[in-house]
């Protein structure tokens, strides 16, 4: 088995994927993302969209993107029953969580960033107060999945909605702070120190802080 991860240690699904490899004891090779062209070429080439991560297994002859379905596919390839349960509602609840962060929590952020940036000209302040709102939703909706008191975020198992859950939750609440939603703090406060996060974190110090806007402080 040989592991080729396309990505760059800043990127919040990069992240994502990064924890699910340290958490399983997969070996990985990084192939870093850095935007030179020869790089870019080697990347479309496995990911066409140009999204990070793209895995590619070399050993099976196989390339996989998208940060979920390689999650999969890795928890598989490590025997698996860790990252997504063996039992079909957990199973369920994992993907679930999954899914409201990347789309509600990863999805706004990323429009949001996009906005600040200017990427699309002058930034459009009636879009970055939808994707707030839209934003603030997740945190509740998040919030109350929490009131059952379980310590992970769709159980009481570390799973996929936890990978997904460190990197988004991190960067996001610098954009739309958590506010009074305390369980979603504790939440939080157990992924930053998740030894997987942790070294995720590690990887991507050397490349400063890229994100437009600052530390939380809520």
């Amino acid at each position: 088995m040989a592991l080729q991860v396309w990505s760059h240690p800043y990127a919040a699904y990069g992240q994502k994927t990064a924890i699910a490899l340290y958490e399983l004891g997969l070996p990985f090779e990084l192939k870093l993302v850095d935007g030179s062209p020869e790089v870019m070429a080697g990347f479309m080439a496995v990911s066409p969209f140009a999204k990070m991560p793209a895995l590619v297994d070399t050993t099976a002859g196989r390339t996989v993107i998208e940060s979920s379905i390689v999650i999969e596919y890795l928890d598989r390839l490590a025997g698996g029953g860790t990252l997504i349960p063996d039992d079909p509602e957990a199973a369920l609840e994992a993907r679930f969580i999954d899914r409201v962060l990347d789309t509600y929590v990863g999805g706004n952020m990323n429009r949001i960033i996009f906005n600040r940036l200017g990427r699309a000209g002058t930034p459009n302040e009636t879009a970055l107060a939808l994707d707030a709102k839209e934003l603030e939703t997740a945190w509740d909706m998040l919030e109350a999945r929490l009131a059952d008191g379980r310590t992970w975020g769709a159980g009481e198992t570390f799973t996929l909605a936890d990978c997904t859950a460190a990197p988004l939750m991190t960067y996001a609440r610098r954009l739309v702070p958590f506010g009074d939603r305390p369980r979603l703090r504790a939440w939080h406060a157990r992924l930053m120190a998740r030894p997987s996060f942790v070294r995720a974190l590690e990887d991507a110090a050397p490349f400063g802080d890229l994100m437009p806007a600052p530390p939380a402080v809520d």
